[in-house]
């Protein structure tokens, strides 16, 4: 079961994690006399992680309780993300949590939505 720190936040619906690269930085340095150019390896600097999926609730107002809640961790703190298969990705933030559609209603409400997460080394 998934989690942000240590927060059950998506067990209500259906969500999948899509892992980016990490990226690396690197400065190019060139030298007069000197054929080619010298790479300097800043070291690892983060990569992104995806989150869709969707939040669903018995009313409106539970449903906007669960949006509330995953809101509230855009604090700018770094915690530990858990995936569906229990893989842990420690200091990732939060960047954004995005409701992607309206809030709906069919067999009690959903509403899909898309967050984005900074996971540094």
């Amino acid at each position: 079961m998934s989690s942000y720190a240590g927060q059950n936040l998506f067990s209500s619906g259906p969500h999948v994690f899509r892992l980016g690269p990490w990226q690396r930085d690197v400065q190019r340095r060139s030298l007069p006399g000197v054929n080619g150019e010298v790479l300097l390896d800043m070291g690892l600097r983060s990569r992104p992680i995806v989150q869709t999926g969707r939040l669903q609730a018995p009313s409106a107002e539970e449903l906007h309780q669960l949006l509330d809640a995953v809101n509230r961790w855009c604090d700018g703190g770094l915690h530990a993300l858990v995936d569906n298969h229990g893989r842990s990705y420690p200091r990732t933030l939060l960047e954004k949590f995005l409701p992607t559609g309206p809030v709906e209603s069919g067999r009690g409400f959903h509403c899909d939505y898309q967050i984005e997460y900074r996971q540094l080394p």
